[in-house]
């Protein structure tokens, strides 16, 4: 790969063209350093080159189109594409019908080598972050039965997914524990396939959330991950490393567990949540002195089934407890001992933390 220098050495005599030349060099090199993915190589070139763009392995495992507009398909070159071959066979491509660009040779070249990064070129095959990656998205079965080949899982197999979220080197503390994990970074979270039973006493490392899908077959990898996500959006960050983990710390959650709230991450609205009342009176306490710890404590308040008991779980003294409830029943406008009010108070909870998890997909 040539240097930045060199390239800017090369770009004195594309005037007016050079700032987006710059802008091209700039946004490939952010791409490659912050370890891009192939979806987001796919989106980001068709963005910047106003058409649709394309990459295809040398063995034909993965062959997907991007649209700019950001849709992304399986499919191949269409005729008259400029393409772009890479050492191991691989290729890209522009779409524009003929009309090349100023810059298409610059830009060809800069998505030729962030999509090399991305498949994890430097061996002959496709990184296992791409494979997955590739394994993850609906429809396209053959593709993911070809990519679930290449990852040693045969089709009929039954997996777990896991979507996590926290500092990398904790997630990859996390992956290392299972002698079959498969890891790719999915935007701002990552998935971990698995084909061992996640335990219910693992520990979570500090900061970091751990959804869960229930079992599936390899084929339906698309599903698994969809229920990994939901479950993800209603974790906690751990507050600390190892187990025993109450309920209400919720550092890992699993799919199966969710019920109807499951159907309330999937189809409720940021905009919906920010308009309901118990959501608004929680936000408020939050931002008071002492708001994590009220919120912190509402938490096992709704978990339990005594300010005792809560009391209990927190290491507080249970007249704290009921000066914090108090206080919040102000806000709320219910006292949450009365019939029904704890599983208001939940869902109002648990409406927050996928509200915030929104940042993440």
């Amino acid at each position: 790969m040539k240097s930045v220098p060199d390239l800017f050495t090369r770009l004195s005599a594309l005037d007016p063209g050079s700032a987006g030349a710059l802008r091209i060099i700039e946004r490939f090199d952010a791409l490659t350093e912050h370890g891009a993915n192939v979806e987001m190589v796919l989106r980001e070139s068709a963005a910047l080159a106003n058409c649709a763009v394309g990459v295809r392995t040398a063995d034909g495992h993965l062959s997907e189109r991007a649209e700019p507009g950001g849709r992304i398909s399986p499919g191949g070159p269409s005729a008259g594409a400029q393409r772009y071959r890479l050492p191991f066979g691989d290729e890209v491509w522009l779409e524009r019908g003929g009309q090349d660009g100023q810059l298409d040779s610059l830009l060809i070249k800069r998505f030729a080598i962030a999509a090399a990064a991305a498949l994890g070129r430097g061996t002959g095959e496709p990184s296992v972050s791409a494979l997955l990656e590739l394994a993850l998205r609906p429809g396209a079965a053959a593709q993911r039965a070809r990519a679930l080949d290449h990852l040693g899982i045969a089709s009929a197999s039954t997996v777990h997914m896991v979507a996590m979220k926290g500092e990398p080197r904790y997630l990859a503390e996390i992956s290392g524990r299972f002698a079959t994990g498969k890891r790719a970074k999915i935007g701002a979270i990552e998935a971990l396939l698995v084909t061992d039973p996640v335990p219910d006493d693992m520990g979570v490392p500090l900061g970091c959330g751990v959804g869960v899908a229930t079992p599936h077959p390899a084929l339906e990898l698309p599903e698994a991950w969809e229920e990994a996500r939901t479950a993800l959006r209603f974790t906690l960050p751990s507050t600390r490393a190892s187990p025993p983990y109450m309920l209400y710390m919720a550092p890992l959650v699993r799919y199966a567990g969710l019920g109807g709230f499951a159907a309330i991450a999937e189809t409720i609205t940021v905009d919906r949540i920010n308009r309901v009342p118990d959501v608004v009176a929680l936000d408020q306490l939050a931002r008071e002195r002492g708001g994590e710890e009220m919120l912190r404590t509402l938490e096992a308040v709704a978990a339990t089934e005594s300010l005792r008991h809560a009391a209990k779980l927190l290491h507080l003294h249970r007249d704290s407890v009921a000066n914090r409830v108090a206080r919040a029943a102000q806000a709320l406008g219910y006292a949450v001992t009365e019939p029904y009010a704890r599983p208001k108070l939940m869902l109002a909870l648990a409406l927050q933390r996928v509200r915030a998890s929104t940042l993440l997909f």
